[in-house]
Formats: structure tokens, C-alpha cells, sequence
């Protein structure tokens, strides 16, 4: 079926939705709903819970996934695993295509909690052939109006989840998935919380008790960021967002998202985009 109209989804998405049966046997992984989204700016969800666990797919352009002050860029072939239990916002940055999929029961807790100890497992995927064609054999299940039969549902939705887990798995062998140092985290979660505050290097280095000389390059190797060019990016990413759902005046967006007055701001959103804040807000 089409989705309900939801600003910033295109009318071409589709939406399904799901009533498991009260017959279902506990060990059953069902789903609640599931989608295919082509969406824009001012397209997001800010929940403070969804009794369900979601999987998020993107296919082309760019989002956000916000949780417990820790903020992910969501680019093309990247998966997260999200605990809609808790807190959670994702958004558009841009033209954003999404195939996603809430669902529960069976061991889902119990799996997400193998996969990761945080709010949301993330990964990107290298190969997502796989992980496509599971999620288009529960769409299309909903496509055709079939009798939905619970086995193979829960049976599609286990094999998503073994893609998750075995992309893990490859990812470790090469070397490719490890933790950030805590300081890391941290640090992500102070910024994140902080955008309208000053931010110089030589707090953030001390917060944590390191030298500004090692912090900068720690932070670098594992965000792939510089501390600066993590701060511009993300009062950007934020003011975009503020620019789009709401009507504020750039002044005061700016203020909020960090800037010491507007002529900075325009100057450092023109040199990040290309373009100036109102003619962002009016393209």
C-alpha cells in the first residue's frame, strides 16, 4: 500500500503494517511494519520508544541516526540495527532512499545484544545483495496480499539478522570493526550534547586528560575527523535540519547551532555548501 502522508516522503513509498497473530509461538520472529522510503529534508522521526527493533537500510543518498548522544551519518550500504526500546531520531540530510523493517519476538533482544552493547548496531556493507534480496522477500510478501505465513516470515527476518552477524564477523577478521577508545565516545557525546557552546581543542583534549597533540591525532584515526572539522560538520549537518523544519531566522539558527554571529555563520555554511543559508532554505 502507499504511506500515510508524511512530510518529506515521497508519494511513491510504500508502507506495510502487521498484526502478528495471538497464536504465534514465542521463539517466532514477526514483523510490525515495513517500507521502501524515497525521502527528503524535512523527513525524520524523534521517538522516545517504539516497542519494536528496527532495521534500517540505506540504498542511496544520506541521513543521521541520533542515540543516547552518539551521531551516525547514514551513507549508501550502511545498516543499522536500532533499539527503538529506547530513545531514538533519525533523519533525512538529503535525498535519502531507505528500506527498513520494525519486527520483535523470538530472540531479537537476545541477538541484538550479540551483535553490539550499544543503542544501535551500524555497519556497512560491502556486498548488500544479500541483505536486499531477505528484505524484498518480506516486502513482497506484504505486495502481493498474500496470506502471510508466520514461519516464513520469522524465517526471512532470522536471515537478516545472520547477514548482520556474519558481516561482523568479516569485518573483525580484516580489521575492519573495532571499538573506539572511551574517551572517543565520549568526547562524540559532549560535542554532540554541546553544539552551541564553544568548543576550543585544548577543553576537549583536558576534559578527557590528554595532551591537545595526541587527543587531535587520536581523534582524527578514529572518526576520520579532525576536532574542528567534526564541529563545523556537525553545526552544519544541524543547521540544515533547523533551516528546513523550521521557520527560525538564520540568525538565530545560527546562534544555536554554535556560531558567534550570523556573518560567520553564512560564511562558514557557504563554504561547507556551496550555498548560502537562505537560498538552502529556499532550494
Amino acid at each position: 500500500m502507499k504511506h500515510a502522508y508524511i512530510e518529506g516522503v515521497s508519494d511513491s513509498s510504500t508502507s506495510f503494517f502487521h498484526t502478528p497473530s495471538n497464536r504465534i509461538p514465542d521463539f517466532f520472529y514477526y514483523p510490525l511494519c515495513i517500507g521502501h522510503y524515497l525521502c527528503n529534508i524535512p523527513y525524520g522521526v524523534n521517538r522516545n520508544r517504539y516497542d519494536s527493533f528496527l532495521l534500517l537500510y540505506t540504498k542511496s543518498g544520506k541521513g543521521i541516526l541520533s542515540m543516547n548522544g552518539m551521531e551516525k551519518e547514514l551513507l549508501p550500504g550502511d545498516v543499522c540495527l536500532i533499539d527503538c526500546y529506547r530513545p531514538h531520531i533519525y533523519r533525512a540530510l538529503q535525498e535519502w532512499e531507505i528500506l527498513w523493517i520494525h519486527f520483535d519476538g523470538g530472540s531479537a533482544r537476545a541477538y541484538f545484544e550479540y551483535l553490539t552493547d550499544r543503542p544501535f548496531f551500524h555497519i556497512s556493507l560491502k556486498n548488500p545483495v544479500v541483505l536486499e534480496r531477505n528484505w524484498r522477500n518480506i516486502h513482497e510478501l506484504f505486495l502481493s496480499h498474500q496470506l502471510l505465513a508466520e514461519p516464513l516470515l520469522s524465517q526471512y527476518i532470522g536471515q537478516l539478522l545472520t547477514t548482520l552477524a556474519l558481516a561482523k564477523d568479516t569485518d573483525k577478521e580484516e580489521g575492519g570493526y573495532k571499538a573506539a577508545p572511551d574517551f572517543i565516545d565520549d568526547t562524540l557525546r559532549y560535542i554532540n550534547r554541546h553544539l552551541s557552546s564553544d568548543l576550543p581543542l585544548n577543553f576537549l583534549a583536558e576534559r578527557v586528560s590528554l595532551s591537545p597533540f595526541y587527543f587531535s591525532r587520536k581523534f582524527k584515526e578514529e572518526t576520520g575527523y579532525t576536532p574542528y572539522s567534526y564541529i563545523l560538520t556537525s553545526r552544519i549537518n544541524l543547521a540544515k535540519f533547523y533551516l528546513k523544519a523550521t521557520q527560525n531566522t538564520i540568525k538565530s539558527i545560527g546562534f544555536t547551532c554554535g556560531f558567534k554571529s550570523e556573518h560567520s555563520f553564512c560564511t562558514a555554511f557557504k563554504s561547507e555548501t556551496g550555498q548560502t543559508p537562505s537560498e538552502f532554505r529556499k532550494n
